[in-house]
């Protein structure tokens, strides 16, 4: 049987390169990803399916002949958008040419969801409610935001740009590549198009239209007024907020924005405008340099988030997405509904040690063994590593600050892969929690027969754990075992969560 693994591109002897091999399923490259099927042929690349052979995980492939035009241009753009790491990027995993295929290899997250242009579009015309709209856009900002600090832009932002993942989570595809496959749009900067694109996602959920002059995934586009501007959205429904009007007129490049004002400069204008809508009465948001820590939690925004994900939980939809924009074949999603939040791994703003860097959390879930359901807030869990303090994956109320009699309950977090852990950073709910740090790679054990890595008693609610020597391992437990009082009963939880390696 011949080898079909294949060959990264190295130093040595130059020899002569034999025929490239085809791209078929069940051909290894880089010596990890075995293909499974082609999903896209788009912008001059090829787009597969794979699993990562070593870390058993499903993966997005896409490959560029390597005397493409383009090829230098995106492995330059795709290395410079893997070091972005919050979460609701989609992660740049690998990239590196194949002597084999001769194919440049890029190597992505593999999404289960379903992208937005086809969720706005399953809904047949009905406008998305005003706040479902703007926590997706703000989501979408917020990327954008943390990717301009580490100087990245997208550059062309479209409906199919956007994943909403079946465990509820805004993720944001293209980062550093779609530009140089498709081009900057509009205009020629890509930082200016970002502030465009995430009005331009406000805009389509809020009218189910796109603010452009051709149809964008499925979205079509809206007839422009006065002078080729686009209208605002309450002019293309009913009911559309002032605040959320003012966002997206300060966003587009095709809009005129209210007298007095100007259009935003960067995406993080729009994420302090769309944060205040949803939270009018939380503090201003902190900038790089800022303290990021509120000094309370506030119940009115965990309510809402709570609410929230109450009334947008079930997606229930499969969608194979990869590193471009371009819709794949997808199981269309029966009565989708939209996520509350999206996590992010970082909280911005706060230093990281020196010596240590952030370890990006791929997901997080309450893990709650020893429970009669076994659950224990799951709609919560990721506003523990969504980037804002004011919301909080909080336990259930219990009568005694032992959980009343139960071992534990808490968080479990997913590194992806085993991560040397160093210390992790700790925002809880309220003052006086018992918690231990426990590592494993196998989530299936009782917490018991995890690796203990660090404990604390009657914790202040921000706090850092050092672990003595650092652990390597892929799953983190923040295991909760007493909790404080709270107006009568008894109850924690946790506003966010850092891992450093």
């Amino acid at each position: 049987m011949s080898d079909t693994r294949g060959a990264r591109s190295g130093g040595g002897r130059r020899t002569t390169r034999p025929p490239a091999t085809e791209l078929t399923p069940d051909l290894v490259v880089l010596g990890r990803y075995r293909l499974v099927d082609r999903v896209a042929n788009t912008g001059g690349t090829s787009l597969w399916r794979g699993v990562d052979e070593r870390l058993r995980r499903p993966v997005a492939i896409r490959f560029m002949p390597l005397d493409g035009a383009l090829v230098d241009d995106l492995r330059a753009s795709a290395a410079k958008a893997s070091h972005v790491t919050d979460r609701r990027a989609v992660a740049v995993l690998d990239i590196d040419s194949d002597l084999v295929t001769a194919k440049l290899v890029i190597v992505t997250e593999w999404l289960a969801g379903t992208a937005l242009g086809d969720l706005i579009a399953s809904r047949g015309g009905e406008a998305m409610p005003a706040r479902q709209a703007a926590l997706i856009a703000l989501e979408v900002a917020r990327l954008l935001a943390a990717a301009d600090e580490q100087g990245v832009q997208h550059g062309r932002i479209r409906p199919n740009c956007v994943i909403v993942t079946d465990t509820g989570e805004v993720r944001v595809r293209g980062l550093g590549v779609d530009s140089v496959l498709y081009g900057v749009d509009p205009g020629q900067d890509p930082a200016t198009a970002d502030v465009h694109g995430a009005g331009a996602i406000l805009y389509g959920c809020l009218t189910g239209r796109w603010p452009g002059v051709e149809v964008a995934d499925g979205l079509a586009p809206v007839p422009s007024v006065e002078r080729g501007r686009v209208p605002w959205p309450s002019r293309v429904v009913v009911d559309v907020p002032r605040e959320l009007d003012e966002v997206v007129a300060r966003s587009l490049l095709s809009t005129q924005p209210p007298k007095g004002t100007v259009r935003y400069a960067s995406p993080h204008e729009a994420v302090a405008a769309l944060a205040a809508y949803l939270n009018p009465q939380a503090p201003p948001i902190a900038r790089p340099g800022q303290e990021p820590w509120r000094p309370w939690l506030r119940a009115g925004s965990v309510l809402f988030f709570v609410v929230a994900a109450l009334g947008l939980a079930g997606l229930g939809v499969s969608l194979v997405t990869g590193l471009g924009s371009p819709p794949v074949n997808a199981a269309r999603p029966s009565g989708p509904a939209l996520p509350a939040v999206s996590p992010t791994p970082t909280v911005s703003g706060t230093p990281v040690p020196e010596g240590t860097r952030v370890i990006p959390i791929v997901s997080v879930k309450d893990f709650d063994p020893y429970g009669d359901t076994k659950a224990e807030n799951p709609q919560l869990a990721p506003l523990a590593i969504d980037g804002d303090p004011a919301t909080a994956w909080t336990t259930v109320r219990y009568r005694q600050p032992d959980l009343s009699g139960k071992p534990g309950v808490g968080l479990l977090l997913d590194l992806g892969a085993p991560r040397p852990v160093r210390a992790v950073d700790l925002r809880l709910v309220g003052n006086g929690t018992d918690l231990s740090l426990r590592a494993t790679d196998d989530p299936s054990k009782a917490p018991e027969e995890f690796r203990s890595m660090a404990e604390v008693t009657g914790a202040s609610n921000d706090l850092t754990l050092r672990v003595p020597t650092p652990v390597t391992t892929r799953y983190v437990l923040v295991w909760l075992t007493a909790i404080p009082s709270n107006n009568g009963s008894y109850q924690g939880g946790l506003a966010e969560v850092r891992v450093l390696g």
